[in-house]
């Protein structure tokens, strides 16, 4: 089975806004017979779809960062639910489908560039891991207003946006690219395939919606 999503007007807006509207069709991997209407969605877009969730959530913590700097409270409810959609959505949804699936297939098709940028990104994931723990643990401090705790939360807010940010672009610049050229449509099918499994069985169904729900909830009140 191969992963696909009606594109065409008035559907559902921009595909960040859509969810994970995938619709489960039979395809001739040889021939990619498709639908009139209906696209194919590659497991780099996949990515790329939810690279603009994650830029959402990291304008939520930089404005967080903001209001504690300004001597702003922010309720530990705020601090725990955007820490949520950082482990849940970035961490082991999204990073979880490229450690699992996708570095072991580029791997296999790109022995020499292929390894080396996954060994990179999975590196950026683990030292991302390290300042996500920090963060969960200085949470009932901050929510306290512990002064040294507070700065220190935002000073690692920042850093972790910025980051991941970088981690992004060498994903848009290097990682995406490489994919799409070095992997072979039957690898791709499988690929999206366990994509949708990760996001059902792992992230669990409905999970993804719900994050971006939170992520434009917080963005309301500390966006850039």
């Amino acid at each position: 089975m191969d992963f696909i999503r009606p594109r065409g007007p008035n559907l559902c807006g921009p595909p960040h806004l859509c969810g994970n509207n995938y619709v489960l069709r039979p395809l001739l991997i040889g021939t990619r017979e498709v639908p009139e209407g209906i696209r194919m969605v590659q497991p780099s877009e996949i990515l790329r779809e939810e690279h603009v969730v994650i830029e959402h959530l990291l304008g939520v913590l930089d404005g967080i960062a903001e209001h504690l700097d300004e001597g702003h409270p922010v309720p530990a409810k705020d601090l725990e639910s955007a820490l949520e959609v950082v482990v849940g959505f970035a961490d082991r949804c999204h990073h979880a489908k490229e450690e699992k699936a996708l570095f072991p297939v580029l791997e296999r098709h790109s022995p020499e560039e292929g390894k080396l940028l996954a060994h990179r990104l999975h590196g950026d994931h683990e030292a991302f891991r390290h300042l996500v723990r920090g963060m969960r643990e200085a949470v009932p401090k901050v929510a306290a207003r512990d002064p040294a705790a507070t700065r220190m939360f935002a000073k690692n807010a920042r850093t972790y946006a910025s980051l991941i940010r970088e981690h992004i672009a060498k994903e848009t610049e290097l990682l995406l690219p490489l994919m799409d050229r070095a992997i072979p449509a039957a690898d791709m099918a499988k690929l999206a395939a366990e994509f949708e499994r990760i996001e059902r069985e792992e992230t669990g169904a409905g999970a993804h919606e719900r994050y971006e729900r939170t992520v434009h909830a917080l963005a309301e009140r500390y966006g850039h």
